[in-house]
């Protein structure tokens, strides 16, 4: 970035600046850091008091699509619309669980609700017979147990806008019934 100041009267001068954004998160897992205070309640109790961690940069990213990825809509408080609603593709009938119709809620989803990146590439694989699935095949589902399995591994592929790093983030769904 740069930027030019003129004062009146005087030279101008062009200062170049770097800026570096760092994106941050907390850690999900709510763990508390190397370190923590340890108190007692006087009942025997041990409390723990301190910092979590926090996740940054790339890890941060990452979480918040997982996040996006693996939550229902109507599932968050106040903001009903949010999240790409994958599990409902689960339990459709194979004619409308297709690989562009879910490649499509992947990237509307990341591209609302997380502007930091640039999605890149939808995969699907079939872990059941452990078998990427061609991309645009009009069903998800190469392969039937008799008790109802199914696991789909979703890699998405994405730019992160500020560093131009390219990230994949796997995230598996199952079905159990």
């Amino acid at each position: 970035m740069a930027l030019r100041r003129i004062t009146p009267g005087l030279t101008d001068t062009t200062l170049v600046t770097k800026k570096h954004k760092f994106y941050s998160d907390l850690d999900l897992n709510f763990l508390p850091k190397v370190g923590t205070v340890y108190d007692s309640d006087g009942a025997g109790n041990l409390l723990k008091h301190g910092d979590i961690y926090k996740k940054v940069d790339v890890a941060a990213i990452k979480q918040s699509i997982t996040t996006i990825l693996l939550t229902n809509k109507t599932e968050k408080p106040f903001k009903p619309k949010f999240g790409a609603n994958l599990r409902s593709f689960l339990f459709e009938s194979q004619a409308t669980a297709s690989a562009t119709i879910i490649s499509q809620t992947v990237r509307t989803s990341i591209e609302k609700y997380e502007p930091r990146v640039s999605v890149k590439d939808v995969i699907f694989t079939d872990l059941g017979v452990n078998k990427v699935i061609p991309s645009g095949a009009s069903s998800l589902r190469f392969w039937d147990h008799a008790d109802g399995r199914y696991s789909l591994l979703i890699t998405v592929i994405v730019q992160i806008l500020n560093t131009q790093e390219t990230v994949s983030i796997d995230v598996n769904m199952n079905r159990l019934r």
